[in-house]
């Protein structure tokens, strides 16, 4: 089944300019409902589908990081699927998670019933993006004609499995064995981290820091088997941790019991790891190598609020 058969070259505008991303979105919803290759009997008028798309936007962004976002709507009745893609002269704030506005834009429109086809466009982009190459063509080439063939080659079979690859993100933060314990913890209350990864200045995974490991620094062993605490109520959980802080390094406290997927694992086997063996993070890895992660939120976002 192909995913996109309907993807003309006046589906793709180069260095246009937008005052923000709702006049953006105005644009390309125009010049998708006015395609040569649009359908004309839609019953579906071009203000729906742009009062859904604002809605969705306004429901939460759509920035994917590095510099694209994916404006999008799931509307009833939609026919398939279609997208319009537009470079931008001026890059536009699309909340991505890196904070890098986005410069690359595709807006996509799909049918509220499969979810499933806008998840697959929206993962082949961010794969054909992540190519370098790719990057560097699409943000510098002016042909349309080019550019929509280009895309529309890449867009591929939505019998493809969705991948870790497809759905993960760039780690928000780098953690090295020898980073201070101070450093890590602040690092995870300025990105709101539940855990991070450790790894070599070479991105080689080594380990994990989850809150559960630092809230356990300086607690007995056997405190792990008490239902209750409140004949110990003077206990200080904390004072053996502030004790140990200033010596201690992320290669102290670390974990090996951490989830770990490479690049082409399916979308069930990274669900696995998050909601039957309960990990909080899937780190994807390439030969050993740290190159994403996913977390629960991550995969709410990605795909079953799509």
């Amino acid at each position: 089944m192909e995913l996109l058969t309907n993807f003309s070259e006046d589906l793709v505008l180069v260095q246009i300019q937008a005052s923000d991303k709702w006049d953006l979105i105005a644009q390309l919803v125009d010049r998708l409902v006015h395609s040569k290759t649009f359908p004309k009997d839609l019953s579906i008028s071009p203000e729906t589908i742009l009062e859904a798309v604002i809605a969705r936007e306004k429901d939460h962004p759509t920035g994917l990081g590095n510099g694209i976002a994916f404006p999008h709507a799931r509307i009833s009745g939609f026919p398939g699927i279609a997208i319009c893609v537009a470079i931008l002269k001026t890059p536009i704030d699309f909340c991505g998670p890196d904070s890098i506005p986005a410069d690359v834009v595709c807006l996509m429109v799909v049918a509220e019933e499969q979810p499933q086809l806008a998840l697959k466009v929206m993962a082949q982009f961010a794969r054909m993006m992540m190519d370098p190459v790719n990057q560097s063509f699409i943000r510098t080439e002016n042909d349309c004609r080019l550019l929509s063939a280009f895309i529309g080659k890449r867009i591929l079979k939505f019998d493809d499995a969705i991948t870790a690859r497809d759905i993960m993100r760039a780690p928000l933060v780098e953690i090295h064995p020898d980073t201070p314990l101070k450093e890590v913890t602040w690092a995870m209350f300025q990105h709101n981290l539940d855990a991070v990864s450790v790894v070599e200045k070479d991105c080689t995974l080594v380990g994990e820091i989850t809150s559960e490991n630092l809230f356990k620094i300086g607690m007995p062993d056997f405190f792990s088997q008490l239902k209750s605490v409140g004949f110990i109520s003077e206990f200080d959980p904390f004072e053996k941790y502030f004790e140990a802080e200033r010596q201690t390094l992320a290669g102290d406290v670390m974990s090996k019991d951490y989830a770990a997927l490479p690049e082409d694992a399916t979308l069930l086997e990274v669900v696995f790891e998050l909601a039957v063996k309960r990990h909080s993070k899937v780190y994807v890895v390439h030969d050993g190598q740290r190159i994403g992660v996913i977390d629960r939120m991550l995969v709410l976002d990605r795909v079953i609020n799509i």
